[in-house]
């Protein structure tokens, strides 16, 4: 796991973050149904820390993440970087500092242009240096990702390397300008196992090298211990539960992170594990009741989950945080 410095400075603050989409639009008319993606969520990373989002898919991590590299505007709620609203930056300015890396290195590279060509093309942007300059911070940045000699991959085209060497190529460019915080969206699930650990293994040394902050979101627990200092799980647009990595994972809390936790693969052909804890299938996000999330899939669900508003994060214990009225009541601990 990637080392968890003391820091206190706050590099990205999240406030109340919404993002909605309509779905379903009559013409000339506004749309009367919306998709709750994101629904009141906040987060802080700090300095050289990395805050994992995990959830099934459709659970709003991929939302989030675009929202803070700006690629979507939120619907309401906040976003700073060093305290500053991100509406403030300058665009050019503001993605100086915040990169992302995708999931897909197969569609994230543009096939026409060289390898050279694409880590640099955020240092012609930003108007950074002469050629001969551009060239020489490429083929270093090249020899730290692992790509070397860096006079073989600099005029090759995409299709020429393994989906391994693609996604180094990215992360090369997302740390071309070196930036202050970079959002990896599931940077290993499209790479072939055997290459997972040396990727997720550079981006912890290239972390701790240049003192970087992840937003690192994932669908796999395992990959969240390995990379991230805190963990936040996401269900249906909200974050039911947040607390330091080794915490969570050793004392979950709410319902569905217990569920998750009993998904996870175990390495034994001959182990019999009971079916996770949860019923009935995801919810539908379209316009949802204002009451628990998990409230239908629950097996602990009580009279007021059905009445009360969805519950607010709250610390049951030092650094973990809750959003379940059984859990904040002691009756699941």
């Amino acid at each position: 796991m990637s080392s968890k410095n003391n820091r206190n400075n706050v590099l990205l603050e999240v406030k109340n973050l919404k993002k909605f989409f309509a779905s379903e639009r009559a013409l000339f008319s506004r749309a009367k149904h919306f998709v709750h993606a994101v629904d009141d969520i906040s987060f802080e990373i700090k300095e050289g820390e990395s805050l994992g989002l995990v959830g099934e898919s459709g659970c709003g991590k991929t939302t989030t993440g675009r929202m803070v590299v700006r690629l979507e505007q939120p619907t309401e709620g906040t976003i700073k970087l060093l305290g500053k609203p991100i509406e403030e930056y300058e665009r050019m300015e503001y993605h100086a500092q915040v990169q992302m890396i995708f999931q897909d290195p197969y569609e994230s590279l543009n096939p026409r242009m060289t390898i050279f060509d694409i880590i640099a093309e955020p240092l012609n942007i930003h108007n950074v240096g002469t050629l001969e300059e551009r060239e020489e911070k490429v083929s270093n940045l090249l020899q730290e990702v692992g790509l070397t000699p860096p006079e073989s991959f600099l005029w090759r085209y995409p299709h020429e390397l393994s989906g391994g060497q693609r996604q180094r190529v990215a992360i090369a460019r997302a740390l071309i300008l070196n930036p202050k915080l970079i959002v990896a969206d599931e940077p290993t699930s499209m790479l072939d196992v055997s290459v997972r650990t040396g990727v997720m293994h550079l981006m912890m040394e290239l972390q701790q090298k240049h003192n970087m902050s992840y937003l690192y979101i994932t669908h796999d627990l395992a990959v969240a211990r390995y990379m991230v200092n805190r963990i936040a799980v996401m269900y249906l647009g909200k974050i039911v539960e947040l607390a330091e990595t080794e915490e969570l994972l050793h004392n979950p809390m709410h319902p569905y992170t217990r569920a998750l936790m009993d998904a996870v693969p175990v390495p034994d052909p001959e182990y019999k594990r009971a079916e996770p804890n949860i019923i009935g299938n995801i919810s539908v996000p379209i316009d949802p009741p204002p009451i628990c999330r998990f409230y239908d899939r629950c097996p602990f669900k009580e009279e007021r989950c059905k009445t009360d508003p969805h519950p607010e994060l709250k610390e049951v214990a030092p650094g973990h945080f809750v959003a379940c009225y059984p859990v904040q009541e002691g009756k699941l601990r």
